[in-house]
């Protein structure tokens, strides 16, 4: 489209002008508003073509999408090589921008895992948070803590592979409490070879790569050998381990035929809002599940698109198979990417899948890439399917399972996304803000100060982000306060404020909320006129207080130019969005002088150990984190430490007997 095609006043103008320079060519445009902000960004084949889209049809845009254009004053363009560029550009800006109009994931929590590194001698089991390409083998993700504790237990009782913390392998005179309750194998002991050690180790994978059933029936015939070879302690270990292992078996009700890795997606829409379920089947077996609510969700195709894209960007454990209930944009070339990061081939399937109760299907074909036709959605939107509408699940058992599992995620989904009821969503919670503080827009980035300290002690600041309702971690920030001694709030509140907002170019927010009352509100102030920002609105929220005469004033809060503190209504959505936005600050604020306190703490009693310099410390403070663990520490462990040796080792902690009193 050029100026010559359009007759009449162009809907958009900004994007209308950024149209004339906008290239032909393969990369990433960014809309952003008056104030530099980047609104979406989006990623084309053609950066001319897909501009021009925008202004094709105005009248058919979603509202959400007429509301972007409405703010979006410039259009900034980034050209890559190729389209595979283009996707894992668009993802890392997404991640670094957060805006406001894609597709973005609030959960900041990383799946738990286990990992096993066959390179060690004796390899422990270890609880991790983060997959690495280091060579280890990782198992899971597990989406619930609590299911993976108890793997973990089963794990100790039925292998006994070591699960002490990270620290160089030694040896010990005796074994650990594990070990002596029968839950560790205690290599560091010497009770058991290597060669040994090794078995119990294949066995857990086998275990966990959920071919507990082969295990099991191995172990059997060893238990059986044992027993005819009248070594009883053998066969009755193998006993509890068979027991244990039969136990867990039993449990897993959602048992699958095919031992593979796989993510299937379910997505529930109803009244402008969805649900996308992601059901982590691992070893033929439902690990865990996870929902994504949103609040505003386009259309469903492109909703889950975007979800993707974003949902792998975390360096997340990939499956074999991603198992899809509709098709989505650019399948074949996020394969390619997905692939690329996971090292080996990872399929994208699109199927309908076989109905149940309460899920729509549409037949039970699947298709991987390759293929032709287009994928139909699987959603029930709030109503059941009447038992005499299911079909059958299809004949071939590949097909039967994976249509089962994308039945169950869009079932799943449904029922999660009807436990949330209508709600507030947080757009709501945000009008409901602006209108009763009167502010000129809403507020869609919100952020609140608070300061943690004792008597004036290891004084510390925090500072939270709220994007859209929703927390934003990549906004938050800790403080150490530098240039104020003793227990002055104020001075506190505009050192903090005079560091962060006077930077060039630092992200602002819509609304910045302090922890505190009156005084609090006017230091902020004070500060944010020093640094060239006063017209920044701004809200002090007090902690509820008792009176002299026993009454009780709830939490309040207060505003530039009003005398009196206003009180919101308990139960109204912006008011419930200010507790949050308050209690994160706090709870962050806490934390991190806690950290700091244990810290210092640590670092007064080490200097004055003879003996133990800085680098000793700073080795120190990484394997115990306060002091109450220094002292429990034996000479051996501090002996263990990087740069000590068992002379240091037993002089500190000879030390540490005798100070103990003063400490």
């Amino acid at each position: 489209m050029t100026a010559a095609d359009v007759k009449t006043a162009p809907p958009y103008p900004a994007l209308f002008e950024a149209l004339k320079q906008a290239p032909k060519a393969t990369g990433v445009y960014l809309f952003k508003d008056r104030k530099g902000r980047v609104l979406y960004v989006g990623k084309a084949t053609n950066l001319k073509h897909r501009l021009s889209s925008y202004l094709k049809q105005p009248q058919k845009h979603y509202p959400k999408t007429a509301w972007m254009l409405k703010k979006m004053a410039r259009v900034d363009f980034l050209l890559t090589a190729t389209e595979k560029e283009a996707l894992i550009l668009e993802r890392n800006l997404i991640k670094e921008h957060r805006p406001r109009f894609n597709v973005t994931l609030r959960d900041d929590k990383n799946f738990l895992c286990l990992r096993l590194n066959l390179k060690e001698d004796f390899p422990a089991l270890r609880l991790v948070r983060r997959f690495v390409r280091d060579g280890a083998l990782y198992f899971g993700p597990y989406a619930s803590a609590g299911h993976l504790r108890e793997t973990l237990k089963v794990m100790k009782q039925a292998f006994g592979l070591r699960t002490c913390k990270e620290r160089p392998f030694r040896r010990r005179s005796r074994p650990c409490l594990n070990g002596q309750l029968g839950r560790c194998l205690a290599p560091c002991a010497g009770q058991v070879s290597r060669e040994d050690y090794g078995k119990a180790v294949a066995e857990a994978v086998q275990f966990l790569r959920g071919r507990g059933r082969q295990v099991l029936s191995r172990l059997k015939e060893e238990m059986a050998e044992a027993a005819a070879e009248l070594d009883f302690e053998r066969a009755a270990t193998l006993r509890d381990r068979i027991t244990a292992i039969t136990s867990t078996l039993e449990r897993q009700d959602m048992a699958r035929n095919l031992a593979r890795d796989q993510d299937v997606f379910g997505v529930a829409a109803n009244n402008g809002q969805a649900l996308v379920m992601v059901l982590m089947v691992r070893g033929g077996m439902v690990t865990g599940s996870r929902e994504y609510f949103f609040a505003e969700a386009p259309a469903d195709r492109e909703l889950l698109g975007d979800f993707l894209n974003q949902y792998y960007s975390e360096g997340r454990p990939l499956p074999d198979e991603i198992l899809l209930p509709c098709e989505v944009a650019d399948r074949r070339l996020l394969k390619e990417v997905l692939s690329d990061q996971k090292g080996r081939a990872v399929k994208l399937m699109v199927g309908g899948g076989g109905r149940r109760p309460g899920v729509r299907g549409q037949g039970s074909g699947f298709r991987g890439q390759g293929s032709g036709g287009s994928g139909r959605l699987s959603v029930v939107s709030g109503q059941e399917t009447p038992e005499s509408q299911t079909v059958p699940i299809a004949n071939n058992a590949l097909k039967s399972e994976r249509a089962r599992l994308l039945a169950l995620a869009a079932e799943n989904a449904r029922a999660a996304l009807k436990r949330r009821g209508p709600g507030v969503s947080p757009a709501e919670a945000l009008e409901d803000l602006r209108e009763r503080l009167n502010l000129a827009e809403t507020p869609h980035r919100l952020e609140c100060l608070d300061i943690s300290t004792l008597q004036g002690n290891q004084p510390v600041g925090a500072l939270v982000a709220f994007a859209d309702g929703m927390p934003d971690k990549s906004g938050y920030r800790r403080f150490r306060i530098k240039g104020v001694a003793g227990q002055d709030d104020y001075a506190m509140l505009r050192e903090i404020v005079g560091r962060h907002y006077g930077k060039e170019g630092q992200k602002l927010p819509d609304l910045l909320v302090v922890d505190g009352g009156k005084g609090q509100l006017q230091s902020v102030r004070t500060a944010l006129q020093e640094v060239g920002l006063g017209d920044l609105p701004v809200a002090a929220l007090a902690k509820a207080m008792e009176t002299g005469s026993g009454e009780t004033v709830p939490d309040r809060l207060f505003l530039p130019g009003r005398k009196n503190p206003k009180f919101l209504p308990a139960n109204s959505p912006g008011w419930l969005l200010l507790l949050r936005l308050r209690d994160e600050a706090h709870r962050f604020a806490v934390s991190y002088h806690r950290r700091r306190a244990r810290k210092e703490l640590v670092e007064s009693v080490l200097n004055q150990v003879p003996g133990i310099g800085p680098l000793r410390r700073q080795r120190l403070f990484k394997h115990y984190e306060d002091l109450e663990a220094l002292k429990k520490a034996t000479v051996e462990e501090l002996a263990a430490v990087p740069g000590f040796n068992r002379r240091v080792a037993a002089s500190l902690k000879q030390w540490l007997i005798k100070a103990e009193p003063e400490a």
